[in-house]
């Protein structure tokens, strides 16, 4: 068997720092890591989920097999990332291997954890031919019974009713033929891996794939709902994703970066990727493709509708080990990385590893084509500098800077694509191919299931898609009346509340059905006493707050 030993090291490295954590004990729980798994496998793809933050390693044999059943895993292990400012200092939640720093659960009451995580420890999973396939079960299983929109669980509102109800129609927001959902959330316990006091996030998970042949096939998608759970603004946030990929035999990959389809990937650096774990002749590739960025205040590239190549913002290396290319910690060091900085602020550079080979500063790291020579990639040399040979590969990718209000949320889409070709070098290619089929197709991946099953494939439908957003009131200051634009993303049932300077229902201007899209409602406020209000949107759980003053 063959043995992991720089990841290996880099695991208990990062499981040993620091020896005591920093969090103040004021602002998180006490709970215990989740241990709940489930795994992705339809189409052609098995991967482990963990309701935790990472992704297919659990200090046991990692799972990402493509093609399933081959017994040959295309990536190790993959963490999110999360860092913003709070009142001007970094804050966040990250890790690479461990420990983890997000904990199983919603948060309920603002920068206030779960009393027991333990009891959130769970995925909840949707299967398209179990739960909808048979007419005369349709909807009506345990699983669409069951469906946890207490915590948040996505779901559409067929019934025109206030709450989720399956026997009345309602039904789950299930994507893909397969879907898991989790919630997790900052505020479980010390930031042992960072050193940071949490943001006071939350976040919804959607993990999901499609039981199609081909492209669409071969991928997987992660959904990430990110709610700032705060009482305090979150600014120039990121968000990212460390990933190591062990592409079959992990001592001989190589990496690179595609700006035009928003996508980091991995590749081999010969033709034959050897040894009992390794593909043979021919190996394949995997890329990380973000396809969504948006938010609910509707101020994000996918709102707008954006080209793929607007979602990625910055790649990094590095080497997993000491040095200024190393591991980072604390917290400021991470937040760093997710801006193409390197340990010591320098900023990445162009050439060799990104550091000491040029002044000219990057955003991507090795952005050039490996398949034509073209500019900087592991496999052409740039600046005079020799050519890195392949070895155990670590990457970086992140979106940002983003701002969320206390109860705003920001919803990113990561597609894991895997392709091979008849060499290593024509499989960066049909991966591109791949990629470019998963944007083309963006809109009927993310839509949700309903009755009516529809294949995927390179001209999808493309129903309309709708942020959920709201907006300044205006006039604001008001007199005797102000006007409130707003956006709801589903058919559903809307309210819009207004409260007073101590959280008293001051006035209820809508409670009704509404449909996806942009609506405005006038607020009557002549009769409210002269102050500061709130202004609340809600639909199903998720809830938008604006401020009014009234004259």
């Amino acid at each position: 068997m063959m043995y992991r030993f720089s990841s290996l090291i880099a695991v208990l490295l990062a499981l040993a720092l620091p020896a005591s954590a920093q969090t103040n004990p004021e602002l998180v729980g006490s709970c215990e890591p989740g241990i709940a798994e489930s795994y992705l496998d339809v189409g052609n793809v098995r991967a482990r989920l963990l309701p935790n933050g990472v992704l297919f390693w659990a200090g046991s044999p990692h799972v990402y097999e493509v093609p399933k059943g081959s017994g040959v895993n295309a990536i190790f292990t993959d963490a999110i990332w999360i860092a913003g400012k709070v009142d001007g200092e970094v804050k966040g939640a990250a890790t690479e291997y461990g420990p983890s720093e997000f904990w199983p659960g919603p948060i309920t009451i603002p920068n206030t954890p779960p009393e027991d995580c333990s009891i959130y420890d769970q995925i909840w999973t949707l299967n398209w031919d179990e739960d909808f396939g048979n007419s005369q079960t349709r909807g009506e299983t345990q699983n669409v019974r069951e469906w946890p929109t207490m915590l948040g669980a996505p779901y559409l509102d067929l019934d025109g009713k206030q709450g989720y109800s399956a026997q009345d129609g309602d039904l789950p927001y299930m994507l893909g033929d397969q879907m898991h959902w989790w919630v997790m959330n900052d505020l479980g316990n010390a930031h042992n891996r960072t050193n940071s006091d949490p943001l006071g996030v939350e976040v919804q998970v959607s993990a999901f794939a499609f039981d199609v042949p081909g492209h669409i096939g071969n991928t997987t998608f992660y959904r990430y709902e990110i709610t700032n759970r705060n009482s305090r603004p979150i600014e120039d946030a990121f968000f990212g994703r460390y990933i190591d990929a062990d592409l079959g035999n992990f001592d001989d990959d190589a990496i690179g970066t595609d700006t035009t389809l928003s996508m980091f990937y991995f590749y081999n650096a010969d033709n034959v990727d050897e040894g009992s774990e390794g593909y043979g002749p021919a190996p394949p590739a995997i890329g990380v493709s973000i396809i969504e960025a948006s938010s609910s205040s509707g101020s994000l590239p996918s709102d707008v509708g954006a080209d793929p190549g607007s979602f990625l913002t910055n790649t990094m290396f590095h080497w997993g080990s000491g040095g200024v290319q190393g591991d980072p910690y604390p917290i400021e060091e991470f937040y760093g990385y997710m801006q193409s900085r390197w340990r010591d602020g320098e900023r990445l550079t162009e050439g060799y590893l990104g550091r000491y080979h040029s002044s000219e500063e990057l955003n991507y790291f090795m952005p050039g084509d490996p398949v034509t020579g073209g500019f900087w990639s592991q496999l052409n040399q740039v600046n005079g500098a020799s050519k890195p040979s392949g070895f155990d590969q670590r990457m970086l990718g992140s979106f940002g800077p983003f701002d969320l209000l206390p109860d705003e949320s920001a919803t990113f889409t990561f597609a894991f694509i895997w392709a091979r070709g008849t060499s290593n070098l024509d499989s960066i290619t049909k991966l591109r191919e791949a990629a470019s089929l998963v944007h083309a197709s963006k809109a009927a991946i993310l839509a949700p299931r309903d009755p009516n099953p529809q294949f995927i494939d390179a001209n999808p439908a493309k129903p309309q898609e709708h942020p959920f957003w709201i907006k300044q009131p205006y006039p604001n200051p008001a007199r005797n009346t102000s006007t409130l634009d707003y956006s709801v993303s589903l058919d559903s049932h809307v309210e819009i509340k207004i409260f007073d300077s101590l959280l008293r229902e001051a006035a209820v201007p809508l409670s009704s059905p509404k449909t996806a899209g942009k609506h405005s409602v006038t607020l009557d406020v002549s009769r409210l006493p002269p102050g500061v209000y709130q202004i609340r949107l809600r639909q199903a759980r998720k809830t938008l707050v604006r401020s009014l003053v009234v004259l």
